[in-house]
């Protein structure tokens, strides 16, 4: 049987963890629209922006399946 407070306390941590690392990920993009002004953005600065998305919508997307 599954533990219902355990789900939602691993719920409640991956929310947390991924609306961090999404704010993280918008100071980034704040970052890289100021460099765009001036320069070139790489495809690997974005890609770090996007393997952030990608790794919170995984742990969000993992955390709903254990409900």
């Amino acid at each position: 049987m599954v533990d219902a407070a355990k789900v939602n306390e691993e719920m409640e941590r991956a929310v947390v963890e991924s609306a961090e690392k999404l704010e993280g990920a918008s100071e980034l993009l704040k970052l890289l629209e100021d460099k765009a002004d001036r320069q070139a953005i790489t495809a690997a600065e974005l890609s770090a922006v996007r393997c952030i998305i990608e790794s919170c919508a995984q742990a969000l997307d993992a955390s709903w399946q254990q409900a």
